[in-house]
């Protein structure tokens, strides 16, 4: 039996690795890959972190003013669809605590006058 020194008895041919259908680096034409926001996603994201903002500044301070400005900017960007559950919550929760502070600085106030006008000079 003779043997031809220069065939591979397996048909894979000599010298290495053949390369395979995949482009070289992962990516198509060579060039990476990249994701775009579209401007209106953009929008949608920015009224999504400005009302999670408004509703935190909301619960310590001033949340008649910061809880509805939540609100509002969470409907905005849930009409532009992206979520804001959380801004729409912390909002709420923000202007119900303004209100409620209202009503009591309006009683301590007419609890403070009323005091005064009957105290005898």
């Amino acid at each position: 039996m003779t043997e031809n020194p220069g065939q591979n008895p397996y048909g894979a041919p000599q010298g290495g690795y053949q390369q395979g259908g995949y482009p070289q680096g992962g990516y198509a034409q060579g060039q990476p890959a990249y994701f775009t926001k579209s401007p209106q996603q953009v929008d949608a994201d920015k009224a999504s972190q400005l009302s999670l903002v408004f509703g935190i500044i909301g619960l310590f301070f001033f949340g008649i003013l910061f809880g509805p400005l939540a609100l509002v900017q969470a409907s905005k960007a849930e009409r532009l669809g992206s979520a804001a559950t959380a801004g729409r919550v912390l909002g709420w929760i923000g202007t119900v605590f303004g209100v409620l502070g209202l009503i009591w600085f309006v009683f301590i106030m007419i609890a403070f006058f009323s005091a005064l006008a009957s105290y005898p000079y």
